[in-house]
């Protein structure tokens, strides 16, 4: 299983805007297709449903009118008359053939009871062009007793029936009407539970990378180099097993503090060699010089031999001063140009661990990046969802301009049914079919008014679409601010590790600062050697002369080489 600490920060954070990005757009894609689905539902009742319900009520229209003419040729007695009511029936009769299989396509749910509607036209037709041979024939009662014995039955059930079926097309629309405002509801549910689901999950997920993959290594790593920096060098560096940027970082320190150990030690080594060789220098030259002396001063003056003493005993402790010294002085000054070099490989991994801290730096920048990018992308869509509310604003002005032809055609039916009033029995035909052109003007009304609040609604989820992308934007621009606090962070440790690296220079100069004085030391202790030596020459010469300080030279001499 992939471990979070040996995967690198920039496909940390890239896997956290990719999943919001994947959230994002499913539900794009689920609006965008549920939306269409629910609009072509819309658009397929007003072609089809609405259409067959006024088809249903024209055919209605146009049987009243080819009733009104067969009356006509048996009320007319004369022949002209009764030509020009032959001449109205054929006119009207191909439009009612001409529609029937038009509202027969528009409303397949109820072909059978169309072709039933149908069958029974045609009876009626066939029972009609019978009553017209008799009417013109001025055989009226025989006319008159077949439009009551088979016309009229047929007629009122054709009449009935045909309300009937637009009654249920207009129901069945209704119903699917209803469905689909179902349908928008749920969407609209599961969209705004899928997106805040979606939003929790990843501002947990970036919560929980940037927490535990980001800023409690740094933090572990940060207190490692103040305990390092207080001198404790053995603490345990537990970043260092991560193969991310941290774990390169935190291997760098391990190596640091390896090499500060490894120092340590070597100069406490050489310190210890350096103090063990200079006390044994020290008695071999205080064996050899008193060896030396005695053979020097065989005879000592005794007038002089104090002097001869406390001179003998001046030179004596200048030489071996001198000695010690230059000694000291040349294994500090190999002790200075070790550090020197020491400080040196410090200064270079130092350089190494601000390189590191710069690389997670510029990886920072570019997850700030990516976050603004999809930002841009959040930005698009909502301009695109509000695309979708203004046309479905536009759908609301057409439905209101169709609500105004419904309200006019109202008004007209209506002074139609007056002037059908004034023309008294002569009018009652045009009375049914104004009557009938009001009914269709109400239903008319009626079906965009309930389509105006489908759009409504429609309007109203896309709204708050929006909001809902709003909302993504924001958490997005939120990310991109952690991403740029982030890089301001690691731009400051970056400052502090340059900061180190330039301390470690000084030290290094510093280093070879001392080296060089060591080496005037050396120098200095050795020309004091060599007046010591005169001295010491002096005092010789002047131990010959001087007999009785002999016991005193050999008391001296046993001392010396007791020490």
């Amino acid at each position: 299983m992939l471990r979070l600490s040996n995967v690198n920060i920039l496909p940390k954070l890239a896997a956290v805007i990719a999943m919001i990005s994947m959230i994002v757009g499913g539900c794009i894609w689920y609006a965008q297709s549920r939306m269409t689905t629910i609009d072509d539902g819309y658009s397929q009742f007003i072609v089809n449903e609405a259409a067959a319900v006024a088809e249903a009520r024209r055919l209605n229209r146009l049987m009243i009118e080819l009733n009104y003419w067969v009356y006509r040729i048996i009320a007319e007695t004369e022949q002209s008359q009764m030509q020009d009511a032959n001449k109205g029936f054929e006119a009207v009769l191909p439009k009612v053939r001409e529609l029937l299989p038009v509202f027969r396509s528009h409303a397949l749910t109820f072909a059978a009871r169309i072709d039933e509607q149908a069958a029974r036209i045609e009876r009626y037709l066939r029972d009609v062009n019978e009553v017209r041979r008799l009417g013109t024939a001025n055989q009226n009662d025989q006319a008159i007793a077949l439009v009551h014995s088979a016309i009229d039955p047929t007629f009122s059930s054709m009449l009935a029936e045909g309300n009937t079926i637009a009654e249920d097309i207009n129901a069945y629309m209704q119903k699917g009407s209803d469905d689909l405002t179902d349908q928008t509801n749920a969407t609209r549910r599961t969209l705004m539970t899928v997106s805040a689901l979606g939003m929790l999950a990843g501002l947990l997920a970036a919560v929980f990378i940037a927490t535990v993959g980001i800023t409690r290594p740094l933090d572990r790593l940060v207190k490692v180099l103040e305990r390092m920096a207080q001198g404790e060098i053995d603490a345990d560096i537990e970043e260092a097993a991560r193969r991310d940027e941290i774990g390169a970082v935190g291997r760098a320190v391990e190596g640091i503090k390896a090499m500060v150990a490894r120092k340590a030690a070597e100069e406490a080594e050489v310190k210890r060699r350096a103090d063990e060789a200079a006390a044994a220098e020290r008695r071999r030259t205080m064996i050899e010089l008193a060896d030396g002396f005695e053979r020097a001063v065989g005879g000592i003056v005794g007038m002089v031999s104090s002097s001869a003493t406390e001179l003998q005993a001046t030179a004596q402790t200048m030489t071996s001063s001198a000695t010690e010294t230059a000694s000291q002085s040349t294994t500090v000054a190999a002790a200075a140009e070790e550090a020197a070099a020491n400080v040196q490989t410090v200064a270079a991994a130092a350089e190494e661990l601000g390189t590191s801290v710069q690389e997670i730096g510029r990886q920072v920048l570019g997850s700030a990046s990516l976050a603004q990018t999809a930002v841009g992308e959040a930005d698009e869509t909502q301009h695109l969802v509000q695309a979708l509310s203004q046309a479905a604003t536009r759908i609301g002005d057409m439905v209101g301009l169709i609500s105004n032809i419904a309200g006019q055609t109202n008004l007209l039916a209506l002074n139609a049914t007056i002037e059908a009033a004034r023309a008294g029995e002569a009018g009652r035909g045009f009375a049914v079919v104004a009557a009938e052109v009001k009914d269709l003007a109400a239903q008319t009304a009626r079906a965009t008014e309930e389509i105006s609040q489908q759009i409504g609604q429609i309007q109203g989820v896309t709204g708050q679409a929006v909001s809902a992308i709003d909302t993504i934007a924001a958490r997005i621009r939120e990310i991109d601010a952690v991403a740029t606090t982030i890089a301001a962070a690691v731009e400051q440790q970056g400052a502090a590790t340059q900061e180190i690296v330039r301390n470690v220079s000084q030290a290094a100069a510093g280093t070879d600062e001392v080296t060089s004085n060591i080496t005037g030391v050396a120098k200095a202790s050795e020309e004091t050697g060599a007046a010591a030596a005169q001295v010491l020459g002096a005092a010789g010469e002047l131990s010959r002369q001087s007999e009785y300080l002999g016991t005193e030279v050999s008391r001296f001499l046993g001392t010396v080489r007791a020490a």
